[in-house]
């Protein structure tokens, strides 16, 4: 998955194609250009852009997150401890991106080592990303729907967030071990090749199933609930309240939905049960799949935006930043002031001397 998704490695076997990505290869030479792949070809510059873009802003949005959970937050609150783990995950996720930026525009130039590392940071930030949303979700849902039952049994949270860590770095090792650099072209690439150890579209299909279909059908199925148990029983706010499930519940879809069609697809075609692959190797289905995996990496910037403009208690904590900072500056002009007051008053001396 993540470890291919700059690879333009094209292989023949019997004239067939035999490996998973088809990214780079998208002109046949000798051929005319179509205006699609004229864009097409371009798409290391789009790649770069919004990989730096998408760093910035989740570097940005959740760093500020983590200083309000660390500094503001009683981490002895489940809802606040969960936040501070899908934080991290965002960031372990974020802190990778300058590397795929370099690698689309570049080639993969940081070798074997950093290959292995870099796919299995991307892919616990994403597996560990998607359990603790479902674990914020779940403890929400128990909080609305069921308050009674959670006053009176409460689940050791950090016991919780040391077995989704472990859940999740079982599922990110096999992505480390078998990733590999590969040249192809006079271009080195960085790849997984799972080679006779299991099938290429089982991984496919095992991503999808758990680290997809799962978190969405309970995230779905808790906010739809605690939607109707909102408007039952008419709490405050509660036009915010269902607003912000609905962006939650919505950003969550378009960041991953077409992702994991093309996935799912890419993944038929691999058992030959469809037959995708002149599909496949459509100037339109590279491009759809290319912006589909563009939009899948703007999930670490949804957290921070939706928590800090969505949740008034740290709109509260951007605004103490801002009032720090302003108060801040006034000391420093009172300072300022005052020097400039003795320094006159001190040559007004010297000159009636």
């Amino acid at each position: 998955m993540f470890c291919k998704l700059f690879v333009a490695k094209v292989m023949e076997s019997n004239g067939t194609l035999t490996t998973a990505d088809y990214y780079d290869n998208f002109a046949d030479y000798g051929e005319p250009v179509s205006p699609e792949e004229v864009v097409l070809g371009n798409h290391s510059i789009f790649q770069t852009v919004c990989y730096s873009l998408i760093f910035f802003v989740s570097l940005a949005g959740n760093s500020f997150l983590l200083w309000a959970l660390l500094k503001q937050e009683d981490l002895r609150q489940t809802s606040s401890l969960l936040l501070l783990h899908l934080t991290m995950s965002d960031l372990i996720f974020t802190v990778t991106l300058p590397f795929w930026a370099v690698y689309v525009s570049d080639g993969w130039v940081m070798g074997e080592v950093a290959c292995k590392l870099l796919n299995g940071m991307v892919f616990l930030g994403f597996y560990s990303y998607m359990m603790f949303l479902m674990a914020m979700t779940l403890h929400r849902y128990r909080a609305v729907v069921h308050a009674v039952t959670a006053s009176t049994f409460k689940p050791n949270v950090h016991l919780l967030s040391a077995g989704l860590w472990v859940f999740c770095l079982t599922f990110s090792i096999p992505e480390m071990v078998f990733s590999e650099t590969e040249e192809f072209n006079d271009a080195v690439y960085c790849i997984q090749s799972y080679g006779s150890h299991m099938p290429e579209y089982l991984v496919y299909y095992v991503q999808i199933s758990i680290f997809f279909l799962l978190p969405f059908s309970v995230i779905t199925f808790c906010y739809t609930r605690m939607w109707f148990r909102i408007r039952q029983c008419r709490m405050g706010k509660k036009n915010q309240a269902v607003r912000l499930i609905f962006l939650i519940v919505v950003g969550f879809f378009i960041c991953w939905a077409p992702y994991n069609i093309f996935l799912f697809i890419h993944a038929l075609g691999l058992q030959g049960l469809i037959p995708a692959e002149k599909l496949e190797q459509s100037v339109a289905f590279k491009f759809t799949y290319t912006i589909s995996h563009t939009l899948a990496y703007f999930h670490c910037c949804f957290s921070p935006i939706i928590h800090i403009l969505g949740a008034g208690k740290f709109r509260g904590h951007l605004n103490l930043s801002r009032g720090f900072r302003r108060f801040s500056g006034r000391q420093r002009t009172q300072t300022l002031s005052i020097h400039t007051y003795e320094a006159a008053l001190s040559m007004s001396g010297q000159t009636n001397i």
